[in-house]
């Protein structure tokens, strides 16, 4: 028993919340050490002293104080949602921001090269389905095909070969 794995225990003590090992462990220790039953009076002090002090009644405007400013939960509904919702897509703004979207997304899709044809592509979602699965075969056969050429497999499949003919050689 250390003076920190005491100290860590002594309110517990004061309280009698310690299983008797551990009561009997912190009493072996405090008969020994001075510093920790320096401790020990202290907290028993600062426990009695606590125990003392006169509880404060709240004053009565304290509850009223509290329910005044709490803020308010407003619930939502649907209506008011989709009300919001049209409310923001009749202002101008919203109408000329979806028009500057369109016109900058068809502007860069030339720059980059896609085509009407290619974004035709986008009402038949088992094209997408199809070109997208083409895409991820032929780049996990490119990782795979990378990662067992690589030097370190390499190494460690003649590893691996060299051990087998070890093996068979001494059975």
């Amino acid at each position: 028993m250390n003076c920190a794995y005491c100290e860590d225990r002594i309110s517990d003590y004061l309280e009698g919340e310690l299983n008797p090992e551990e009561r009997g462990l912190v009493e072996e220790h405090l008969r020994s050490c001075f510093a920790c039953n320096e401790l020990l009076e202290g907290v028993r002090h600062v426990i009695h002293w606590g125990r003392e002090l006169p509880s404060q009644a709240p004053p009565p405007w304290l509850a009223s104080r509290i329910v005044a400013n709490t803020p308010q939960v407003i619930r939502i509904t649907w209506r008011d949602w989709i009300a919001g919702v049209w409310r923001n897509v009749c202002e101008p703004r919203f109408g000329l921001a979806l028009l500057t979207s369109v016109l900058m997304l068809g502007w860069m899709g030339s720059l980059v090269g896609i085509t009407f044809a290619d974004v035709a592509m986008v009402r038949h979602p088992s094209a997408i389905y199809n070109r997208v699965g083409g895409l991820a075969n032929r780049l996990y056969g490119d990782a795979v095909r990378t990662y067992y050429s690589s030097p370190l497999v390499n190494a460690i499949q003649c590893q691996i070969h060299s051990r087998i003919e070890q093996y068979r050689e001494n059975s």
